[in-house]
């Protein structure tokens, strides 16, 4: 089972999922798929990676 995390975009506020394994705890640029901003996971107000 893969996991996810759920993180919330600083720019419109909406959230949505990212694989966790590949993306949760780096620098990578994340990709809002409501707005298209790009931002980094520190700029975001809220995450979510409970199990």
């Amino acid at each position: 089972m893969v996991r996810l995390f759920l993180i919330q975009c600083p720019q419109c506020k909406k959230s949505f999922e990212a694989h966790y394994g590949e993306l949760r705890h780096t620098d990578i640029k994340l990709h809002c798929p409501y707005c298209e901003n790009r931002f980094l996971q520190t700029e975001s107000d809220e995450i979510d990676d409970r199990w």
